[in-house]
């Protein structure tokens, strides 16, 4: 039969296939050739032994959040509590950019900011790139159900930091899933982690994936990938005069000449440099 891996625990899968779900084990070949399984992955598992017998091939995969084959990716950010860092917003629409995948964004728990202007700002300068942004808030049902229209069909994961509200998220848009919430703590000024594990759950023909949240951010993007995927920029890298290009000093740089007339944002821009300066060169560009 085939299915499609929703969770995993240690060497135990689940695999979802025509509507029920199945514990299964890989079998011993699997193993033998070292394959790794992700949630997401589409197999063909033998529902008398409870083994998987053979792994698809892949359409894509994330390291982190562990996953594979997704359609969307909505990066989501609370507003406050944690507050909004755009930095760390931009660093995860690179990585998402690194992987090939189509990047959304969602801002929650709006309703406890007395003024949207610089969300509205940071909003309007993400959809000039292509990008879908939704304000979501809990005493708005009218944001959730604009949000639901996403997912028809679709293998949708949430990525974003502990206590952003992913897991909420997920209740509002059906409280049958009745996903576990952690609490954000103004001690710790950080969230506290509720999900452990990647877990797609079956939605309107297609998955949510609620995932782990990132107290802090290590997703393997280092100067160079910044250069090249930092929203925007991909669009017109490989016109710069020089092909490592970091968009600095460099002569001829097309990302600048976009930025000086208008076509890409000063604001961005800035959030580049400051991101650049805290990322580390690849090992290889010394070698």
């Amino acid at each position: 039969m085939k299915g499609i891996i929703i969770a995993a625990t240690g060497n135990k899968y689940v695999v979802y296939s025509k509507g029920i779900t199945y514990n299964v084990f890989p079998k011993g070949i699997l193993k033998y050739k070292n394959k790794n399984l992700y949630v997401g992955d589409e197999v063909e598992f033998n529902d008398d032994t409870f083994t998987i017998d053979v792994q698809y091939d892949r359409r894509n995969e994330l390291i982190r959040p562990r996953s594979a084959n997704i359609d969307q990716v909505f990066v989501v950010m609370s507003v406050l509590e944690p507050e909004l860092s755009p930095e760390l917003l931009y660093k995860f629409l690179t990585y998402v950019n690194m992987n090939g995948l189509v990047a959304k964004v969602v801002f929650t728990k709006i309703d406890l900011l007395k003024s949207l202007d610089q969300v509205n700002e940071l909003k309007e300068e993400l959809e000039k790139l292509g990008i879908e942004v939704f304000l979501v808030s809990k005493k708005d049902p009218e944001s959730v159900k604009k949000l639901k229209e996403e997912f028809k069909d679709k293998i949708s994961i949430f990525m974003g930091q502990t206590g952003v509200g992913k897991s909420s998220l997920i209740n509002e848009i059906d409280p049958a899933f009745e996903r576990k919430i952690g609490d954000y703590s103004l001690t710790l000024g950080r969230g506290k982690h509720q999900t452990k594990e990647v877990i797609l759950l079956p939605y309107e023909g297609g998955f949510l994936g609620d995932t782990p949240g990132f107290s802090s951010l290590d997703l393997g993007v280092y100067k160079e990938d910044l250069a090249q995927f930092f929203p925007g920029y991909n669009a017109y890298y490989t016109e710069c005069f020089y092909s490592n290009c970091l968009h600095q000093n460099e002569k001829n740089c097309m990302i600048k000449a976009k930025i000086e007339s208008g076509e890409l944002s000063s604001l961005g821009y800035k959030i580049y440099l400051k991101l650049l300066n805290e990322l580390p060169y690849r090992k290889e560009r010394y070698k």
